[in-house]
């Protein structure tokens, strides 16, 4: 398998690089993370140190964005990212993973939510296996339909604005589950470290499938 193309094709796997947003990063412990201009100062002073642009990363981290959210801090406290997040401008092309149907999509417009969502249903190795895209465009929305088949790499959406998104910095969260149970249009994409073993059964970690050779 061979590098997953998910946002614009111009940038391939050599502009890829790793960004912490972990508890574990100092930087964080006094600065806000949720804060959209103090994150895309970061943003570029990590472009600059790397030479690459498009930072990626998250599966099973636990986050500092979380910290000021209601939420996720009421009731049981959810932090641990469960997708894999690339951040890129507004505007960027996101594009198909595979080939696959429209399973369901929503516009998730609370704050701190998904914001304009999009679920697809694959066939992959004689299995059922879903892909959601999260944080995209409104605009985009009125292209979809349940069923519609869109092909590997095609454009199925741009990445939204903050007032859009659900109010972060743009980027695209990118997650694959093996069962969509009764969700449609959504999926939890922060989970609380209690949780993590049986949601690990169902969200697969994306990197394999972006970066090298998958096996479910």
């Amino acid at each position: 398998m061979t590098f997953k193309q998910l946002i614009d094709p111009k940038y391939s796997s050599e502009d890829y690089f790793p960004i912490n947003l972990s508890v574990a990063n100092s930087f964080w412990d006094k600065n806000e993370v949720s804060d959209i201009p103090v994150f895309e100062k970061y943003l570029q002073e990590q472009r600059a140190r790397t030479g690459k642009y498009v930072a990626h990363g998250g599966y099973l981290e636990q986050r500092a964005l979380y910290r000021k959210s209601a939420r996720f801090q009421s009731g049981v406290v959810r932090d641990v990212h469960m997708g894999m997040d690339l951040w890129a401008p507004a505007g960027t092309s996101v594009h198909a993973f595979m080939d696959g149907i429209v399973h369901s999509f929503a516009h998730n417009d609370d704050p701190g939510n998904y914001g304009p969502t999009l679920i697809l249903e694959h066939d992959f190795k004689a299995k059922k296996i879903y892909t959601l895209y999260g944080h995209l465009s409104i605009s985009d929305m009125k292209k979809w339909s349940v069923g519609f088949r869109f092909r590997e790499s095609e454009i199925i959406a741009h990445l939204g604005k903050p007032e859009e998104n659900g109010g972060y910095s743009p980027h695209l969260h990118f997650q694959i589950m093996t069962d969509m149970k009764t969700y449609k249009g959504d999926f939890p994409g922060v989970a609380a470290t209690e949780e993590l073993e049986n949601y690990k059964k169902i969200i697969l970690d994306p990197n394999p499938f972006i970066f090298g050779n998958a096996v479910i």
